[in-house]
């Protein structure tokens, strides 16, 4: 094993390994600590050129580098027992790198959040009932939170029912929760019901206002029955709240090996 002078690490005859896992501390201290300190000293050069402001990697460089010239084989140990310690860390290491891979690479949990009619004018419509918040600035906090939790948002608004319910249809493939706020619609619509009825994902229905202290028409919703949860009556918050609790649905569902 040999270092070049941009500081990748070469074996057999000098060619680059592109197998050769990232540099770590983890993994120089593995070299380390079975011996090979000739791997150590590579490792700790090539985070050096990452890092070349890390002291403590300097030192421990300069400590092995005393050691060098010598076996780098651990003391009191065959070499090929040593070799057989190597080879297994070096599957762990491996291991773990294409586990954190895979993570990385993992699609974004993703949630769809429709709003009904006449929410477009939020932030203009009866503010002492529905706010200041304007519906762009709600959808933007709404894909923030979602950001944090580590899904991503899409926002739709309409104020004509087919569209909404086509809107729905979409929620079929490619979301794991619907977020609706069906409006008006909430107490009219038979059609928005029975496309809802058509998914297999978890339903969060939100209300700006708390519906169940105004007028009896409005305590009346459609949906009620189909929906897997309701949040009422916290404004533009509950919104908020249904993402995160998408993310803490999402996530059990995950945990349990089957869709939401």
């Amino acid at each position: 094993m040999t270092d070049d002078k941009s500081g990748s690490v070469s074996i057999d005859g000098g060619k680059d390994n592109a197998a050769d896992p990232k540099p770590t501390v983890t993994l120089a201290r593995l070299y380390e600590e079975q011996g090979f300190l000739d791997k150590a000293a590579s490792v700790y050069k090539r985070l050096l050129v990452i890092e070349p402001g890390r002291e403590d990697l300097k030192e421990r460089l300069e400590r092995i580098q005393k050691r060098l010239p010598g076996s780098s084989v651990q003391p009191g140990k065959s070499e090929a027992e040593s070799l057989v310690i190597h080879l297994t860390e070096r599957q762990k290491v491996d291991s773990e790198g294409k586990k954190m891979l895979d993570q990385k690479s993992e699609t974004p949990r993703k949630i769809l959040v429709i709003h009904g009619p006449n929410l477009n004018m939020l932030g203009r419509r009866e503010t002492t009932v529905y706010g200041t918040s304007t519906l762009k600035e709600i959808d933007e906090e709404i894909k923030r939170t979602a950001a944090e939790c580590g899904m991503s948002a899409d926002t739709f608004q309409s104020n004509h029912e087919g569209e909404l319910i086509e809107k729905i249809y979409e929620a079929m493939d490619g979301y794991d929760l619907l977020i609706i706020n069906p409006a008006a619609y909430t107490h009219t619509s038979i059609a928005l019901r029975d496309a809802l009825l058509m998914l297999d994902i978890p339903i969060i229905e939100v209300h700006l206002s708390n519906v169940y202290r105004r007028e009896a028409f409005r305590q009346k919703s459609m949906i009620a029955d189909v929906v897997t949860a309701q949040v009422v009556g916290f404004g533009k918050d509950g919104y908020l709240l249904a993402v995160r609790a998408a993310a803490n649905m999402t996530d059990r569902a995950s945990q349990k090996g089957h869709p939401a």
